[in-house]
């Protein structure tokens, strides 16, 4: 976007939506580090494994996009041990593609592969199965959406989800295995890569902008909160302003349970670190070979021995329903070896807590096919993450996960906020309480406290009160001298820690701006603030900018104009904005004027209902539409048109915003510049009948434009004489 921080954006989290020149754009950061030269140097879930013997199964696949042999591609599947000599070696071929990223999760690997323009607008995604074993492409999903395009993924097998960091915004995302399509779930730091353990635990790698160094967090799945570990040491490849990294990959290994980190770093080469959870910091291994740009890097659980036991099955993890720390795990012992003959007998089947290496219980010789079950008493409050594998002579069955959640749960989100200005000016917010948690048990809405946050910048909302006792706040604090448009969020705690954010909610506050106000964006800038911009449906926005995509026009007056974004937009996207707060309490005549693109194609049968409708909110009500105010775009031939919309039903109201509705026909852009609301009587004093004959006649058609009066053809016109407005008709 190129809107300055004066013009505030809200929308709530959702998927941006496919449009005609793209599904949206990389967030900063979100591309392939550049390739050079080498410089000298609540259920449980089985992963299935691929068939191959363990002695052969390589430590970690990954993809590469590139490498210093073959800067051009064709991206790969390729295979390497972690070690201090990795040798990456081609796996599989696969399509051309922009980027990816991926995990292997029930039995294939799965990623998300996205193409992009030469203006870096994201044009296709596909979430693509393949069989490690079989190397083949088993499907291939096409998306509608671009939220699922992440700067990387993971699976959690306690849970069996993916999860994933949004490459178009900072989002914690799920991934639907079978179907691609990926549900927002929280707000998070921007992380350049995402891990699970075996505990579930979600591990995240961010940049400091300042030492340029990644820095390791633990992320809550639930909230997107993150908590930070500890610098890696690992300076990484930036742009020259040190904001802005490359995409890169962590996985963890499932053979010694070691959190490993491919990234190119500030020499520019793509390396092999290995990242200690405990304290963040990173050990370099080696360089990769060929400077391989990888992404997508993941490691397949070795698979059983033939006549291990094969895993269990319909295991449960429940927790005390009375709160207390207890968790009830519940399975059924396996009847079968892992390839699929009778089992014998079983040495014992031990249950594991977290990352732990010890049994926290260990069943001895269960009957093959028995059900089973065992309560662990000094569960912690929180997530508990349990790994279960049968034993006998022949080995270990591949570990099946299960995870439960003990004790008070996290809140949702407060819902149903809304906000009251008083008549001191002053906002009050009022919202209803919580009553369950993030992970469905109840919560007691009279033990939960709030935080109130604000956003008046529209850069990132401040907490501006913790520990506030019930459902209303008043923000005593904002200063209310001048105009603003103040979004508020609020967050409940509980015993567990902070829920999600609500939804924002935005009013405007202090004193209304007078009479005329006049905004042509001179320097592709804002000259009065705050304007309001929000996006109502599939992604729909306005820009401030010097040229349009199409009609390729640039601004009618000075260098700079309002653009809807259409061209590149899917039929049906809306967004609106709207003007500062406006007072009509002393007009007679109020009027809104501004110029307006029209564009003609339909010779070239290219005839879209592009249209832009003119909307009025009184008194911090709804946008209701002005009489008179639809703009449609090819209803006159393409050129600037001066529009004038009479906003007289709002003379002598105290607070009036104006907006600008904009409706993608799924054609153009449309361009709005020159705006302008004024009284134009504002001389004339009320209730007195004025003389008008000898004032000069202005005529307008029915879309708003100026028609000179020797130009009038048969049809309905507006007749305007000083303050006197009639609807004529021309025969």
């Amino acid at each position: 976007m190129n809107l300055k921080s004066s013009i505030f954006i809200t929308m709530a989290l959702a998927s941006p939506a496919l449009m005609a020149g793209g599904l949206g754009s990389l967030k900063p950061g979100a591309r392939p580090a550049p390739v050079s030269a080498l410089k000298p140097g609540i259920a449980a879930h089985a992963q299935q494994a691929p068939s191959r013997a363990a002695a052969a199964r390589p430590d970690f696949y990954g993809v590469v996009l590139a490498s210093a042999t073959n800067p051009a591609g064709p991206p790969a599947i390729c295979s390497f041990r972690a070690g201090y000599s990795p040798a990456p070696q081609n796996v599989m071929t696969l399509s051309a593609m922009s980027g990816c990223s991926g995990t292997y999760a029930d039995g294939a690997f799965r990623y998300m592969e996205y193409n992009t323009n030469s203006s870096g607008n994201i044009t296709s995604v596909n979430w693509t199965s393949v069989d490690i074993d079989t190397r083949k492409v088993t499907s291939s999903l096409s998306q509608d959406y671009a939220i699922g395009v992440c700067m990387d993924m993971t699976y959690d097998a306690t849970t069996g989800t993916v999860y994933g960091i949004s490459a178009l915004s900072d989002v914690l995302v799920t991934v639907d295995t079978a179907t691609g399509e990926a549900t927002p779930l929280a707000s998070t730091l921007p992380f350049y890569t995402i891990s699970a353990d075996a505990a579930g635990q979600l591990y995240g790698i961010a940049l400091d902008t300042e030492t340029r160094e990644g820095v390791l967090y633990t992320i809550n799945k639930m909230t997107g909160n993150a908590l930070k570990v500890g610098s890696t040491g690992v300076k990484m490849l930036t742009d020259a302003s040190g904001s802005i990294a490359y995409f890169q990959t962590a996985s963890f290994s499932s053979a010694d349970g070691k959190l490993y980190w491919v990234v190119a770093n500030s020499d520019g080469a793509s390396a092999l670190y290995r990242v200690d959870v405990a304290t963040g910091r990173g050990s370099y291994l080696a360089p990769m070979p060929d400077n391989e740009d990888m992404v997508a890097l993941f490691d397949v659980p070795a698979p059983a021995a033939p006549g291990a036991p094969a895993a269990v099955t319909d295991v449960t993890a429940t927790a005390a329903a009375d709160g207390s720390l207890s968790v009830e795990i519940a399975f059924k012992a396996p009847a079968t070896c892992a390839d699929g003959s009778a089992l014998a007998s079983i040495s014992s089947i031990d249950i594991y807590r977290g990352t732990g290496e010890e049994p926290v219980k260990s069943l001895a010789s269960p009957a093959p096919g028995a059900p089973c079950s065992w309560t662990d008493t000094d569960a912690e409050a929180g997530f508990n993450a349990y790994r279960i594998v049968a034993v006998n002579d022949e080995g270990e069955s591949i570990a099946v996960y299960a995870s439960a959640y003990c004790g008070e749960d996290f809140p949702e989100a407060p819902d149903n906020l809304r906000i009251t200005v008083n008549a001191d000016g002053y906002p009050t917010l009022t919202w209803d309480a919580p009553v369950t948690g993030l992970n469905g048990l109840p919560v007691d809405p009279a033990k939960l406290t709030y935080k109130v946050l604000r956003d008046v910048t529209g850069r990132l909302p401040e907490t501006i009160a913790e520990g506030v006792a019930g459902t209303t706040f008043t923000d005593t604090g904002l200063d209310i001298t001048t105009q603003a448009y103040p979004y508020y969020y609020v967050v409940a705690t509980s015993s567990a820690g902070d829920g999600r954010q609500s939804l924002p909610t935005g009013t405007y506050t202090g004193p209304a701006y007078p009479l005329p106000l006049t905004e042509t964006f001179k320097d592709c800038t804002l000259h009065s603030s705050p304007w309001i911009l929000q996006s109502l449906a599939l992604g729909g926005a306005w820009e401030l900018n010097y040229v349009s995509t199409f009609p390729g026009s640039g601004p009618y007056v000075d260098d700079g104009m309002l653009i809807f974004i259409g061209f590149r937009s899917v039929e049906g996207a809306q967004a609106r904005i709207s003007t500062p707060l406006l007072t009509f309490e002393n007009a007679v005549a109020p009027e809104l004027r501004f110029h307006f693109y029209y564009l003609d194609m339909s010779s070239e049968d290219l005839r879209f209902n592009d249209y832009m409708e003119v909307e009025a909110s009184v008194d911090g009500g709804e946008f209701t539409p002005v009489d008179g105010g639809r703009f449609v775009q090819h209803d006159a031939d393409s050129r600037w048109t001066e529009c004038v919309v009479p906003l007289h039903a709002y003379a002598g109201k105290k607070k009036v915003a104006i907006g600008f509705h904009g409706y993608s026909g799924g054609g153009f852009d449309l361009l709005l510049d020159n705006i302008r609301i004024l009284d134009s009587n504002n001389n004339a004093i009320g209730d007195v009948e004025t003389d008008t004959s000898a004032l000069p006649i202005e005529y307008f058609n029915l879309q708003g434009m100026r028609v000179d009066a020797g130009a009038l053809t048969p049809g309905i016109y507006i007749r305007r004489q000083g303050t006197q407005t009639t609807k004529i008709a021309v025969r």
